[in-house]
């Protein structure tokens, strides 16, 4: 693999480190977007370079990095940044995601994911109040950015990859009217967005945040939904439980507790992750309709799964309205080549 672009500039910035420029570098599996991942691998130590040609997708990683950082929270170490040529250069964690111990170990799995939700409760609770000068604090989980995901799922899942029909009229109502009862749940806190165990790596027994870039100001029940109904890692009703009792604690340190209404947060919660798991479906469809990647297949059917059996217990819409059934039905006859 040759690439003189990337080669050139990581050989001017070592020397401005005065480090050697003797250095090799490997294309990474990437996530599900259009950025590329690099390990360069130089005599003193590694580092990740992302690719973002555009810079869209990149661009408010490095301010969300610092106010992270400023806090004490594990996020990697940014070196340097040069949006011109769409580059970051970032502190190599390795590759254990979370994900990865708990498959190699599973006995451990309930520990470590103590240790995410906690981590997470650690993280909505020392970032609020978000201040405005963030990104994030321009962008929020509101009734139309709920709808926006979920569309997304018709759009990919339900038409191109299923060819079915587009939503009636009716549908788009019911749809709409859903999205504006969760997008009133409160309060308002640092939301991840993305927050599961692929974005959390493992490092010296430490627990890194990664993937940050595109947080927003959302509920807290949008990231402790997507960790406890991760379709990476399905978990069942009991160990859900002692994941938000843990969470629960945990924010009890924090004076945003105060701020939820923990009598009705378990019954938000389901209804958010509806919400959620539709989502990272939706998500999954489109990695193989848009880019042609099977690396998330595997959990398309899982995460409607999940969304299956929070609709069956009363939460979400009906299914008359979203036939997730269906839906399974027809993935499940797909022989992928």
């Amino acid at each position: 693999m040759n690439n003189p672009q990337i080669e050139n500039w990581i050989s001017k910035w070592l020397s401005t480190q005065r480090l050697s420029t003797h250095f090799s570098y490997q294309l990474l599996l990437g996530d599900g977007s259009n950025r590329s991942f690099y390990r360069i691998q130089t005599e003193q130590q590694n580092f990740i370079l992302v690719s973002d040609p555009q810079w869209t997708q990149t661009q408010d990683y490095p301010a969300h990095q610092s106010f992270l950082k400023g806090l004490s929270l594990p996020v990697p170490e940014f070196f340097f940044t040069d949006p011109k040529q769409g580059f970051l250069l970032m502190q190599d964690l390795g590759d254990e995601f979370l994900q990865t111990r708990i498959q190699s170990d599973p006995s451990s799995k309930m520990a470590w994911l103590e240790k995410a939700i906690r981590l997470l409760a650690d993280l909505h609770g020392k970032a609020y109040p978000v201040p405005p000068k963030i990104p994030a604090a321009s962008r929020f989980f509101d009734a139309e950015k709920y709808l926006t995901e979920i569309l997304f799922t018709f759009e990919y899942l339900h038409q191109k990859l299923l060819n079915l029909p587009k939503i009636s009229d009716s549908t788009y109502t019911q749809l709409s009217q859903f999205c504006k009862t969760i997008a009133q749940i409160e309060p308002s806190v640092f939301a991840h967005r993305d927050y599961h165990c692929r974005n959390l790596l493992i490092q010296r027994e430490q627990l890194w945040i990664i993937d940050f870039q595109d947080a927003r100001i959302g509920s807290p029940h949008y990231d402790v939904a997507s960790l406890v109904y991760d379709a990476y890692l399905p978990l069942n009703d009991s160990e859900r439980s002692i994941l938000i009792n843990a969470y629960k604690t945990e924010l009890s340190r924090h004076s945003v507790s105060k701020k939820i209404a923990w009598h009705i947060f378990e019954s938000d919660l389901k209804q958010v992750a509806f919400q959620r798991t539709i989502k990272a479906a939706g998500s999954f469809a489109s990695f193989f309709i848009r880019f042609g990647k099977t690396t998330h297949w595997p959990y398309l059917i899982p995460a409607l799964q999940s969304a299956r059996n929070l609709q069956e217990n009363g939460f979400g819409v009906k299914s008359s309205v979203l036939d997730i059934e269906k839906w399974i039905a027809l993935i499940s006859k797909i022989q992928l080549q």
